[in-house]
């Protein structure tokens, strides 16, 4: 499946960044300009699906991404215990 697609017209600060981008990524200026059309694409399908979804589930996914950001870390209970020594003199509680 070939297909050509040609841009009349294009600014020339975008095609230097184009340019840029590319040269970045280790690519073409044609590789790079695909690339980016395919996440643009992506995006907008991802963004109808997640307009689709109800509040409730909008939420219960949020609240998921950020469990699995804090995933197998300390609470902050343990964090504080770690970081209390037993034997030194705590100014704020007055231990020994």
């Amino acid at each position: 499946m070939s297909t050509t697609l040609t841009i009349r017209n294009l600014d020339e600060a975008v095609k230097q960044k184009l340019r840029l981008r590319a040269a970045m990524h280790q690519r073409s200026m044609e590789a790079e300009a695909r690339e980016i059309l395919a996440h643009a694409v992506a995006d907008e399908n991802q963004a109808a699906d997640k307009a689709k979804d109800s509040p409730q589930e909008q939420m219960r996914r949020a609240i998921d991404s950020v469990r699995g950001i804090w995933k197998g870390r300390k609470t902050t209970d343990e964090l504080m215990e770690l970081t209390r020594a037993d034997g030194i003199d705590d100014a704020y509680t007055r231990r020994q």
